[in-house]
C-alpha cells in the first residue's frame, strides 16, 4: 500500500511539474515583435515627452509634442522597415540601412534595439507602467 501511495504521489508531482513547464511563455517571434510595435505608440528614451513613434504596414512614423501634447499627424517622411530572418531592418534612406535584434521586456512595454550586441536605442510604450521597470 505504501508503494502505491508513493507511486501516486510521484505521478501527481510529475504531472504538476510537466504542466507548469508547458505553461512557460514561448519566446516572441519577429512577427510577434512587429505586431507589438504596430499595436502601440512608442516614446524615445531620453525624449519621452517630445518624440513618439508609431509603426504601421512597414513604415515608422515620427510624432513630435507641441506644448506637451503629441501631434495627431506624423511629420513628413517615414522610415521603412522589413523583417530579415529574425531581425528588423530599417531603411533611413540615402544608403543608411540598419538591422536590429529587437528585445522586449517589462511585460512588452520596453523595447531595445541592438546591432551586433550593442544597444542602439530604447523605446517605451506610451501609457504603460514602464517606469516601474527602470
Amino acid at each position: 500500500m505504501k508503494k502505491c501511495k508513493a507511486i501516486l504521489v510521484f505521478f501527481l508531482v510529475m504531472t504538476v511539474f510537466v504542466s507548469c513547464e508547458s505553461e512557460k511563455e514561448q519566446p516572441l517571434t519577429i512577427q510577434d515583435k512587429v505586431e507589438l510595435l504596430e499595436e502601440n505608440q512608442w516614446l524615445l528614451k531620453g525624449f519621452e515627452d517630445a518624440v513618439m513613434y508609431t509603426f504601421s504596414n512597414g513604415e515608422r512614423f515620427t510624432h513630435y509634442a507641441v506644448d506637451g501634447a503629441f501631434t495627431e499627424d506624423a511629420i513628413p517622411g517615414t522610415v521603412e522597415y522589413t523583417i530579415t530572418g529574425d531581425l528588423l531592418t530599417m531603411d533611413f534612406h540615402f544608403g543608411n540601412v540598419n538591422t536590429y535584434e529587437v528585445v522586449f521586456s517589462c511585460n512588452n512595454s520596453i523595447v531595445d534595439f541592438y546591432t551586433d550586441g550593442v544597444l542602439q536605442h530604447t523605446l517605451y510604450e506610451r501609457g504603460s507602467d514602464y517606469l516601474s521597470c527602470i
